[in-house]
């Protein structure tokens, strides 16, 4: 497929939150006062500029995701607008997948019905958990009832495709809350759920917690038997594993980060936002940057240059044969032996090494043309992703 036709996902990061959490090493801010208004006019701005690029202009766009930070701190108008101007700039796929983040202390019934109307068809909602003292140890601003008032909302709006994240493996946290919580979050009838095993990012303040000792993670044999009855629990209920941390109903995969994990390109708007291009003429193995972090400096620096282009990388063929194994490895599915000599003309054996010990040990298989690892090996997928990074 021609570059200038194929189709592309677009990020748009809302870097603004009601109070950041001691665990998040995302680029979030919490301000005084949000800059709605400025901030969108940057981001209309910013996508005006790409898409009067060759590298961008007309191709079609198959998902849409508002990230943050916590996007349902903007109102529909504000998002509204900046949906329009997309669809005026770039065909849409047919059922174009257009998600938004939302913390449950931020929910708004009148909002959520206006975010459905203005062309927002999935939401994804950071629950983290049902246990109020779980809760209070994450950081979080919501309640447990207002988790599910706000999964209640989603419902009443009219969304159909939505998600629920759930954060375990909390220190001290126990099987029978991980269950309540499993139990609580189906009663929803969510089509996708994410569960993620909770990690101390440097920089964080749980960071600093756990370098005191303040901290202690559970064993790894207990966050085993969690994600065990992870998987058991919610493939009962319908929800297939096909990420390593992402379960859902056929047909409900997210395909933006589906996009993400098969080496699809996608363009970044916004305060520290990521873009990544595959397909270069120059012979590269693709090109990836980001934006300026700060949100009053991209700002400023959008209203300037109509960009706010901060650092510029083109991978060597190792680094991008890495990213390429990195994020098709978390794909229970796998990747494509083929694809991945058609791009980089060697097997992943050449680059590494330590593959046929991987499958002889029961971490990986091959089937064919595709290569994944088992069950065992999602289980302890960290430590043979360090050989790719």
């Amino acid at each position: 497929m021609r570059a200038d036709t194929e189709p592309f996902s677009l990020y748009i990061h809302i870097p603004y939150c009601v109070s950041k959490c001691p665990y998040c090493d995302f680029n979030s801010h919490v301000v005084a006062e949000i800059p709605e208004k400025s901030y969108t006019a940057a981001l209309i701005a910013e996508l005006g500029r790409y898409a009067g690029l060759d590298d961008w202009r007309g191709r079609p766009i198959q998902s849409i995701f508002f990230g943050g930070g916590t996007p349902s701190t903007f109102h529909p108008e504000s998002i509204g607008k900046i949906l329009e101007r997309v669809a005026a700039q770039w065909p849409l796929v047919s059922e174009c997948e257009i998600t938004l983040e939302a913390n449950p202390g931020t929910v708004d019934r009148a909002n959520f019905f206006g975010y459905r109307a203005c062309g927002v068809n999935r939401i994804s909602i950071g629950v983290q958990s049902f246990q109020p003292r779980l809760l209070k140890f994450l950081g979080r601003v919501h309640s447990a009832d207002e988790a599910k008032e706000a999964l209640a909302v989603v419902r009443e709006s009219g969304f159909d495709n939505f998600n629920l994240d759930l954060i375990y493996a909390n220190p001290s946290q126990t099987l029978q809350e991980l269950a309540a919580d499993l139990e609580t979050a189906l009663s929803f009838q969510s089509p996708h759920l994410s569960a993620y095993n909770l990690t101390i990012e440097e920089g964080t303040p749980f960071h600093q917690e756990y370098r005191r000792g303040s901290i202690q993670l559970l064993s790894e044999e207990d966050e085993i038997e969690m994600a065990d009855l992870i998987e058991q629990r919610l493939r009962q209920a319908g929800l297939e594993r096909y990420e390593i941390s992402n379960y859902a109903r056929p047909g409900f995969h997210s395909r933006h980060n589906v996009n993400y994990w098969t080496d699809g390109d996608y363009l970044g708007l916004g305060a520290g936002a990521h873009s990544y291009q595959k397909n270069r003429t120059d012979g590269s193995y693709g090109r990836r940057w980001w934006n300026e972090k700060a949100p009053n400096r991209y700002i400023q620096a959008v209203s300037w240059n109509r960009q706010a282009v901060a650092e510029t990388e083109q991978p060597d063929i190792r680094k991008a044969a890495g990213d390429f194994m990195f994020s098709g490895l978390r794909l229970t599915d796998g990747i494509s032996l083929d694809a991945f000599a058609a791009r980089f003309g060697q097997n992943p054996v050449t680059f590494y090494p330590q593959m046929p010990d991987w499958i002889s040990e029961g971490y990986m298989e091959k089937n064919d043309d595709r290569l994944r690892l088992t069950r065992r090996g999602l289980m302890v997928a960290n430590s043979i992703f360090v050989h790719f990074v």
